[in-house]
């Protein structure tokens, strides 16, 4: 699996820095993003929960600043990095607010804090990915969001996807929003067996094969996106939210 060769969202969350910025990765994962950045000269940090996941990132960007830390409590002295990036973390924490204020806490007067997120289901063809495995589980796929907003149920806060949501969380965050960027972000597998092989990898995937058995997944998969199939190989592409933010 690829996104296309020039990331459109990792130009977007790196944009305006240089050679030199300094940049830290709130739970960075395997460290792709700490790799193209410290390509382009950016001095990289990058934090993560989970050790396994810093052993990767080594791999990726050697010779990055890496540590195990909560994004909630970062080990950083204030205003310490011109830019603070959370991609795809928010959703997992108990307390976005509080990583965003850490984030902010850390950010230099003048420097960037952006978080993403992912777009509405409606928005991402990946989605059709869990519609797909879902049958194999049991569970009922995510409804449609062509309207995204407060649930349906009539309780519970708006989802992650919504813009007024990542806004209304960064102001008590301290942090100034200046834009909520859309992103479109192809991701192109070369054939079948690197399409399955990559969701196989992943949790649902995992899931739906010990539920159902591999080639029961393999099966779902290829039915549901012969319609993104170019050749061989499969193209999809989803949406991304780029809260784009400084520190006040």
């Amino acid at each position: 699996m690829s996104t296309d060769a020039a990331s459109p969202l990792t130009d977007r969350v790196l944009a305006g820095t240089g050679p030199g910025s300094r940049l830290l990765d709130v739970g960075c994962g395997a460290g792709r993003l700490l790799a193209d950045a410290a390509a382009a000269g950016l001095a990289v940090t990058g934090v993560d929960a989970e050790r396994r996941a810093l052993a990767a990132a080594e791999r990726a960007a050697p010779g990055a600043d890496l540590r195990v830390a909560d994004a909630h409590e970062l080990p950083f002295a204030d205003s310490a990095f011109d830019l603070v990036v959370l991609v795809q973390v928010l959703e997992h924490l108990t307390d976005p607010v509080s990583a965003l204020r850490e984030a902010g806490r850390v950010c230099a007067p003048g420097g960037a804090v952006r978080a993403t997120v992912w777009g509405t289901p409606d928005e991402c063809d990946a989605a059709v990915i869990g519609a797909a495995l879902a049958p194999l589980t049991g569970a009922a796929p995510a409804p449609p969001q062509n309207n995204p907003g407060p649930d349906r149920s009539g309780v519970g806060a708006p989802p992650l996807t919504d813009p007024a949501r990542l806004v209304r969380l960064a102001e008590p965050a301290g942090l100034a929003v200046r834009e909520v960027a859309v992103v479109r972000v192809p991701v192109v597998h070369a054939d079948a067996d690197d399409l399955v092989a990559g969701v196989l990898a992943s949790g649902p995937g995992r899931h739906a094969a010990r539920a159902a058995g591999p080639g029961a997944v393999r099966a779902a998969l290829l039915g549901a996106l012969e319609p993104f199939r170019e050749g061989d190989g499969y193209r999809l592409v989803d949406t991304v939210r780029v809260l784009d933010a400084a520190p006040v």
